[in-house]
C-alpha cells in the first residue's frame, strides 16, 4: 500500500490542479535578473535559456544587455562558439560589451575574438584568463575626436608547440621594454590614435571556417621556430578570410615543404586580394606557390627579400597536375590570359645536369609522378651562370603567374637577395609597363639584362606614339627606338657582381640620353631618369663612375 503524497507534491499530481511551475510565478524583471546572472558563467546561457518556452524566449530577445557580458572557454567546438559570438554581438544591438575569455591553447585566441574584432568601438573591456591573465579597459583607451576605434594591423607569430611557452614569454619581455604587451597595442606612438595592433602566437594558423571575416588592412606572419614551418595552403587558405588587405608581409623559413597525396588532391584556392597594394616575401621556399594562387589587381609595390639559396629544391608548382583540365580558369582581367600549360613526360634525365628541368626536383611523392609546366618552366636559353639557379627559377615563375593573373598596376620592385632567370627578368621589362622604382641586391644578372634597358631598335607598330622619332632601313620598313619599362624613374643596383662597369654605362647612359632628350622636345613617352644608384658593384670603378656621372650629373649615387 503506498503512502500518501505530501501536500508539497499533490499539485503535481492532480490533474486538474494548475500547470504552472514556480518559475512562471516569477516577475519579468525578476527572470531578467537570473538570465543575466546566467550569462555571467557562459555566453550560450541566456541563447539556451530562451529555447525553453515562448515567454522566456520573449524576455531574452527583448532584454539586449543581458548579451553586453560575453564569456567564452573551450567547452564547445570552436565553430560552435564562434556562432554564439556573433549571436551575443547580434542580440547586445549596439551597447557596449565585455568581452571575457577563459582558454587554455593560445591556438583558439584568435578564431574566438575574430567576431568582435570589427565592433572595437563596441568594446567595453576585455579579459583573458587561462594560459596568461590580461585586462584591458578600452574606455580609457579609445579618444572620441579620433573617430571610431579600428584594429589596423594583426601581428602573428607562428611556432612549434613545444616551444610556445618559452618563445612567448621571450617576447612578452621584449615588448615590455620596448612597448605595451599584451594582445593590444596602440598601432602609433601617438597617444591620441584610435588604431590598434593585436599580437597573436600560435602553433598554426587557425583553418577560415573558424573565423569571421577579419577586416584589418595590414597583416604580417612569422615563422618563428626553425622546427615548424608554415605551409603554404594553409597560409593561402587563411588570406580567404582576410579580404581587406591593403598590407602583407610574410617572413619565411628557408625550409622545404612536404606534400603528402591527399594535400595534392586539394590545391590551395586562388585568394582574391581586390585591395592589396603592398606585398613582402621573405626568407621562404614557397614563393612560387603563394604568387602563384594570388589575385592582386591593386598592387603597387612587390618586396622579394633573401629568397636565393644555393642549394636544390623542388621549384614547380606541384598543384598543376591535379587541376581539372575541362575546369574553366577564372577571368581575371580581359586583357590577361592563362598560361600555356604543356605536360612533361614521366622519365626524367639525370638529376645532376643543371641544363635540364630535372635539376629542380628531389626525391618526393609529386616527383615521382607526371606533373604539369607552365609556360616559361624550360631552361633558360641564356644560360647565363647563377650561384642559386633553383631560387631564381621559382622566384622567375612566380612573378611570372601572379603579373600574368593580375596584371596589376605595379610601380616598385625591390628583389633584395632575390634573383631570376635572363628569361624572366626579359619577360618581366616586357610586362610591366608602369614600373617606376627597381631595385635589385646582389644578383647574378648578366649584361644582357642590364642591356635590356638600353633603347632598342624595333619595327614601327600601330601603338607606337606618333611623336617618337622614325628611322627608315634599307629592308624597307620604318624603325623606332624603343624603352622597356616606360616609366623607369630609380634604378638601384646592389653588389651585382656579375655586371660589367661598361655594359652599366653603356645601357644608363643611352637610355637617360633617350628621355632626356625626348623630354627636352616635348615628346612625353619616357619617363627621364631620376635617381640612379650603383653601389659595391666590384666591376664598376672609378672610371665608370666618372663617365656615368658625366651622363646623370646628380642623379647618379655611389653609395
Amino acid at each position: 500500500m503506498s503512502s500518501p503524497l505530501s501536500p508539497q507534491l499533490r499539485p503535481l499530481h492532480d490533474p486538474d490542479s494548475p500547470r504552472l511551475a514556480p518559475m512562471d510565478r516569477l516577475p519579468v524583471e525578476l527572470l531578467i535578473e537570473i538570465f543575466t546572472y546566467c550569462a555571467h558563467a557562459a555566453a550560450k546561457n541566456p541563447l539556451t535559456l530562451g529555447m525553453v518556452c515562448r515567454r522566456w524566449k520573449t524576455i531574452v530577445e527583448s532584454s539586449p544587455h543581458m548579451f553586453q557580458l560575453v564569456v567564452l572557454d573551450e567547452s564547445d567546438r570552436l565553430y560552435t562558439l564562434n556562432h554564439v559570438a556573433q549571436a551575443c554581438l547580434e542580440r547586445s544591438k549596439k551597447l557596449e560589451i565585455d568581452v571575457d575569455l577563459h582558454i587554455q591553447s593560445r591556438d583558439h585566441l584568435l578564431p574566438l575574438l575574430s567576431p568582435f574584432l570589427s565592433s572595437l568601438h563596441r568594446w567595453r573591456s576585455f579579459r583573458l584568463s587561462g594560459f596568461r591573465y590580461e585586462y584591458v579597459d578600452f574606455e580609457h583607451l579609445w579618444h572620441e575626436p579620433n573617430g571610431d576605434p579600428k584594429l589596423e594591423q594583426l601581428d602573428i607569430n607562428v611556432v612549434d608547440p613545444d616551444e610556445i611557452d618559452s618563445i612567448a614569454d621571450q617576447i612578452q619581455q621584449y615588448s615590455n621594454g620596448v612597448t605595451q604587451g599584451g594582445t593590444f597595442r596602440p598601432y602609433t606612438t601617438s597617444l591620441s590614435s584610435n588604431l590598434l595592433s593585436m599580437d597573436v602566437i600560435m602553433s598554426k594558423l587557425p583553418a577560415p571556417r573558424f573565423l569571421a571575416p577579419l577586416r584589418f588592412v595590414s597583416l604580417f606572419i612569422c615563422e618563428g621556430s626553425l622546427t615548424l614551418n608554415i605551409h603554404p595552403a594553409d597560409l593561402l587558405h587563411f588570406l580567404t578570410a582576410c579580404p581587406e588587405l591593403e598590407y602583407f608581409s610574410f617572413n619565411g623559413l628557408m625550409a622545404e615543404v612536404k606534400f603528402s597525396p591527399d594535400d595534392l588532391q586539394h590545391p590551395p584556392p586562388l585568394v582574391r586580394l581586390l585591395h592589396l597594394r603592398s606585398l613582402v616575401l621573405h626568407s621562404t621556399l614557397s614563393a612560387r606557390i603563394i604568387l602563384s594562387h594570388l589575385y592582386t589587381p591593386e598592387l603597387r609595390e612587390l618586396y622579394l627579400e633573401h629568397l636565393n639559396v644555393d642549394f636544390k629544391f623542388p621549384v614547380h608548382n606541384p598543384y598543376l597536375s591535379h587541376r581539372p583540365r575541362s575546369a574553366p580558369q577564372p577571368q581575371t582581367s580581359s586583357d590577361t590570359r592563362q598560361p600555356d600549360i604543356v605536360t612533361h613526360p614521366s622519365f626524367l634525365a639525370s638529376p645532376f645536369n643543371y641544363n635540364l628541368p630535372s635539376m629542380l626536383f628531389c626525391d618526393t611523392y609529386y616527383n615521382e609522378t607526371p606533373y604539369e609546366m607552365e609556360d616559361g618552366d624550360s631552361d633558360d636559353e641564356c644560360l647565363d651562370y647563377s650561384q642559386s639557379p633553383y631560387s631564381d627559377h621559382a622566384t622567375g615563375m612566380g612573378i611570372r603567374s601572379l603579373i600574368s593573373r593580375s596584371n596589376p598596376p605595379l610601380r616598385v620592385l625591390e628583389m633584395d637577395y632575390a634573383d631570376m632567370r635572363t628569361k624572366d627578368f626579359r619577360w618581366l621589362f616586357a610586362n610591366v609597363r608602369g614600373l617606376e622604382d627597381f631595385r635589385i641586391v646582389a644578383s647574378d644578372m648578366a649584361d644582357r639584362v642590364i642591356s635590356l634597358l638600353a633603347p632598342q631598335f624595333v619595327p614601327r607598330r600601330s601603338d607606337h606614339p606618333k611623336d617618337l622619332p622614325t628611322v627608315n632601313c634599307i629592308d624597307g620598313r620604318r624603325y623606332v627606338e624603343e624603352l622597356v619599362l616606360p616609366h623607369l624613374k630609380s634604378l638601384e643596383l646592389f653588389n651585382c657582381q656579375r655586371l660589367s662597369g661598361a655594359a652599366i654605362v653603356d645601357a644608363i647612359s643611352r637610355r637617360a640620353a633617350m628621355s632626356d632628350g625626348l623630354a627636352q622636345s616635348g615628346i612625353d613617352v619616357y619617363s627621364p631618369l631620376e635617381d640612379i644608384a650603383v653601389v659595391q658593384c666590384s666591376q664598376f670603378d672609378a672610371y665608370h663612375a666618372a663617365e656615368l656621372a658625366g651622363a646623370l650629373g646628380e642623379r647618379l649615387r655611389l653609395q
